[in-house]
């Protein structure tokens, strides 16, 4: 059994490592891979890039850093991150778009657990759950016609 087969035998959430994105395959091909088995994930891929390039996604672009932040890591126990989630879809961490979604709401929860509703990080947090859900929603929408 190959190392590859290995991979793909473990269940999608064990697979993925949370350390970096590096990998034998470029960016392009791990895509396809992911793509390939999950077709839904694809709008899971187109999601996550509307969300990096919003205006009030800068909170949420890479993980806290606990050192910077003080007590973030009392307070939020499962840190979740847009860019943690980017790596997480490229090395085929998601086993469905529903995962994919568990981890957006946690990067949304998150910020309101930590965050005060009327501080810059708390509306844009506010802002960024209004975007993901209306998109999901589209989504959906589309997929029952």
């Amino acid at each position: 059994m190959t190392t590859r087969q290995k991979e793909s035998s473990a269940p999608c959430h064990a697979r993925f490592s949370g350390e970096g994105a590096s990998s034998a395959f470029s960016p392009s091909k791990r895509r396809r891979m992911v793509t390939r088995n999950q077709p839904d994930l694809t709008f899971c891929e187109i999601i996550l890039m509307e969300m990096e390039a919003h205006a009030d996604a800068w909170p949420f672009l890479e993980p806290v850093n606990p050192r910077l932040v003080l007590g973030y890591r009392r307070i939020v126990k499962h840190p979740m991150d847009f860019l943690t989630m980017r790596e997480r879809l490229l090395q085929g961490g998601y086993c469905s778009c529903e995962e994919f979604a568990a981890d957006a709401h946690l990067v949304f929860d998150n910020c309101q657990l930590f965050n005060e509703d009327t501080s810059e990080v708390g509306l844009a947090g506010h802002a960024m759950r209004r975007f993901f859900e209306s998109r999901w929603a589209e989504f959906y929408q589309d997929k029952d016609q």
